[in-house]
Order: structure tokens, then C-alpha cells, then sequence
């Protein structure tokens, strides 16, 4: 008996022997297997960001050793948009543009290595010098603000928030593109939540997708509609006594400024001589002149943009001449950008030449000067003698502009209008315009939340533009 139990003993050490083995034996094989499979796990070389830069040639965004994005100027920041930690381009044209600025990362394999391609460098149109200073009007429209809102013709410019376009006249190129509030790009995925929290709404770009009344602004354009579709002529005057009852309601004037034809109502703006002129042109005709100055729709453009709302049957109702009237003067239900105020202010100072809008000069060198968009054809309003009576309207206009903030400190005359829309915040101010009256190389608009005089922001930006 104890031979048997020996025996057996025997057999299962044996047993686990083999076992042990075979164990040791798989342990190994898997060991190599691992060590055969990391050899071939491809290795990424990150390719570097393409840079981001202004008409000029200067560093708006790039790309640090380290892959970081950072932003040299502190201009921009909306139309830059941001990247996030881990590269993936969020907004603005950071993402635009993603399939350019990103390149083409490289990858070594056991099987193959491809070096990585740098992304292609981004000059947009803007000119810093002028986005700084509209980026500098909109803070100054801030602190202005903060001491309390004046509405006195001759107090400084404010506004709690706003925007700032401006556009080459002969281009449609955009040389300033300016937001207020806005963030720092930078610390942006740190910041988010904050932002995004903010009752300020920093994070919307005011200047291509915000929407507001134009007010009086819009007056250029009811001016243009009645002149060439007859309803009114240059020599046409209504008689303004400060009030008009239309449809059971009345509405007010500024003041009661006698008989005046289309020149003397834009440069003091007039509110009857509109009410009077839109009610004889009709719905139909102001809305199509309104949609002709760019109102009413999207432009084409590299960055997000609003379309906006036209005051009309289909958008209110009841619909009645009390409506009609206020659409006249860029109120009702009328909604729009300041990129479309600053497009109509183009079309107007180009006699009727609407340029396609851009952003981009050129991807991959400087002197590449072609937009990434598909450009639509440029369109053009019949050549009419009712721009340069618009024009002599907004030059007497900006003689309404006092001491620090004179238009006639400029060496050539300055064509503008104002506007005073009611808005959820009571008013806002706008202005659109354009510089020199007699020849423009300049378009702007300029709108201010909850503020006052916004066309004594014009003299420090036109100064910029001509510095």
C-alpha cells in the first residue's frame, strides 16, 4: 500500500511538472507576441498649425514647439475663433479653415514612415492698425457706459456691448471685424464654462450674427427706393409739423422741421418725410429695394452669418401703414447684422456696386489673393443719379458731430447716418457710413447696445483708417 501511494505521489508531482511548463512555456510565447505587436504600433508626428495673419503680414495665431496655439496681437477674437486642448479647431476660422491650417501628420510603422506636412498659413484681409482701433472704440463705448448712459447731441459715444465693421469700398474685403465683449482665445477651454455663463453673451460674434434694428440708418435705403421708383423726386418736400397720425396712430419727429425735401429729412432725420414717402412707394418696392442693400439675407462669407428679418405681411401681423411706416425707418419687426448695415454702406458709397463680402486674402503666401469661397458674381444697381443725392444728405449729416468727436476735423468730408432704434435695452445708437464722401475707400457700421452717439465714434476710426 504505502508502494501505491508513493506511486501516485509520483504521478501527480509529475503532472503538475508538465503543467508548470507548459504555463512557463505560454508565459513566453505571449511575452513575445506582446513585444512583436508594440514594434508595430505606429508612431504620430503631429504636424504643425498653419499661422493666421493679417493683410500686413502680422502673427495673428500660430503654433508654439510644443503644438500650443497662442495669439500674439490679442486682436480677433471671434474671427480667429479658438482650437482646443487637444488641437481640434472649435470656431471661428480656426475651423473655416481647419482642412488647410491643420496639414498632414506624419507616421513610421514598421511597414511604412511619412513625414508630417505643415498646415498652410491664413492671411486674412484684416488691417490690425484699424481692428485694434475699432476694438478700442468698443471698449471706450464700455467705460463710457459704466459712468452712465448721456444722450446729449454733444456727450461721448456708449454702449454696454456692440460691433464694428468695416470694409474696403473697392474690394468688399473686410478690414475690421470688432465684437464687444469678447474672450481670450488663449485661455478659452479654461474659461468656458464662465463664458458661456455670462450674462454679457461674450462668446456671440455681435458683428456678424447679432441682430438688431438699424433705426434711422435704414433711411438711406427708403430714401434710394422712393427716388428711383418715383414716389418721391429730389425736389419732393412734406411738410413735418413733429407728429403724423397713420392707421389710428400717431408718431412723433424729433422735431418739427417745416417743409423738407429728401436731402434736408437725411441729414437731420426726418421721421414724416419717410412715413409720408414710404406710404406713396408701398411694401412691395421697399422691400425690394431693402433686399437689393443686402437686407434679408446671409451673405456669403467664411464665417457664420445671420440673415436677418424684413418687416412685412408674411412677418407681422396685422399688417397696416402704421407697420409699413416703421419699417420705413428701420423699425417694426426689421432685424439685420452690422456686417449687412456695413455692406449697405458700401453699396451706397459705390454707387450701386454691391461687392462680394471676403475675409481671406489668400492661403499659403501673401501674395496669393483669393478667397476660399466660391465668389458670387458682384452685383450692381442701375447707375442712377439718387446716389449722389443720398450722399449730400449724409454729408450734411455729420455736421452734427461736436468738439473731440468732429467729422470736420478729417481732411475730406465724411458721409454718414444715424439711427436710434428702440430696442429690449430702450435704445440703441447706430451709425453706417462712409469715408471720403467724394471718393471711399472706406465702408463702416457701428452699433452700440443700450447707448448713445454712436457717430462720435466715427472720427477715431476713419482717423485709424487713414493714418
Amino acid at each position: 500500500m504505502p508502494k501505491v501511494q508513493n506511486r501516485l505521489m509520483l504521478l501527480v508531482m509529475g503532472f503538475a511538472a508538465l503543467v508548470c511548463l507548459a504555463v512557463l512555456v505560454n508565459i513566453g510565447l505571449h511575452a513575445r507576441e506582446l513585444t512583436a505587436h508594440a514594434g508595430s504600433e505606429p508612431e504620430i508626428i503631429k504636424a504643425r498649425r498653419g499661422a493666421i495673419l493679417d493683410r500686413n503680414g502680422l502673427v495673428l495665431a500660430a503654433s508654439g514647439k510644443d503644438g500650443r496655439r497662442y495669439y500674439p496681437s490679442g486682436l480677433c477674437a471671434h474671427v480667429l475663433g479658438t482650437v482646443s486642448p487637444s488641437g481640434e479647431a472649435q470656431s471661428g476660422i480656426e475651423l473655416a479653415l481647419d482642412s488647410s491650417l491643420r496639414g498632414r501628420d506624419g507616421i513610421i510603422t514598421e511597414e511604412e514612415s511619412r513625414i508630417s506636412c505643415p498646415g498652410a498659413d491664413v492671411y486674412l484681409t484684416i488691417d490690425s492698425r484699424i481692428q485694434a482701433a475699432a476694438e478700442s472704440v468698443l471698449e471706450t463705448a464700455a467705460r463710457n457706459y459704466a459712468a452712465g448712459v448721456d444722450y446729449d447731441t454733444e456727450a461721448p459715444y456708449s454702449g454696454s456691448a456692440g460691433a464694428v465693421v468695416v470694409l474696403d469700398c473697392r474690394s468688399g474685403e473686410v478690414l475690421a471685424l470688432a465684437s464687444y465683449p469678447d474672450f481670450d482665445p488663449e485661455s478659452f477651454s479654461r474659461d468656458y464654462e464662465a463664458l458661456a455663463a455670462d450674462e454679457a453673451s461674450p462668446l456671440l460674434d455681435r458683428a456678424c450674427q447679432g441682430l438688431y434694428r438699424p433705426g434711422s440708418s435704414m433711411k438711406t435705403v427708403t430714401a434710394a427706393a422712393a427716388l428711383s421708383e418715383g414716389a418721391v423726386a429730389a425736389d419732393t418736400r412734406f411738410y413735418c409739423g413733429s407728429a403724423l397720425t397713420v392707421s389710428g396712430t400717431r408718431f412723433s419727429c424729433m422735431n418739427a422741421h417745416g417743409y423738407i425735401d429728401v436731402r434736408q429729412a437725411l441729414s437731420v432725420s426726418c421721421n414724416i418725410f419717410f412715413y409720408q414717402a414710404s406710404k406713396r412707394l408701398g411694401i412691395g418696392s421697399l422691400l425690394k429695394y431693402q433686399r437689393l442693400f443686402g437686407f434679408g439675407e446671409a451673405p456669403e462669407f467664411e464665417l457664420p452669418t445671420s440673415a436677418g428679418q424684413l418687416a412685412s405681411p408674411e412677418t407681422v401681423t396685422p399688417w397696416s401703414d402704421a407697420q409699413l411706416v416703421q419699417a420705413a425707418i428701420g423699425q417694426s419687426a426689421t432685424l439685420c447684422t452690422p456686417l449687412q448695415m456695413a455692406r449697405c454702406a458700401m453699396i451706397l458709397a459705390e454707387h450701386g456696386n454691391d461687392h462680394p463680402l471676403t475675409l481671406v486674402r489668400g492661403i499659403g503666401t501673401r501674395s496669393s489673393a483669393e478667397s476660399v469661397l466660391r465668389r458670387r458674381p458682384e452685383r450692381r444697381l442701375p447707375a442712377s443719379p439718387v446716389f449722389g443725392i443720398i450722399k449730400e444728405g449724409m454729408v450734411s449729416s455729420a455736421q452734427y458731430t461736436h468738439g473731440e468727436f468732429a467729422l470736420s476735423q478729417l481732411p475730406e468730408p465724411c458721409a454718414i447716418k444715424t439711427g436710434t432704434p428702440q430696442s429690449p435695452r430702450g435704445y440703441d445708437s447706430t451709425v453706417l457710413g462712409f469715408y471720403p464722401a467724394d471718393d471711399p475707400q472706406i465702408a463702416f457700421a457701428i452699433m452700440l447696445e443700450g447707448g448713445a452717439n454712436a457717430k462720435h465714434a466715427v472720427f477715431p476710426l476713419v482717423q485709424a483708417s487713414i493714418q
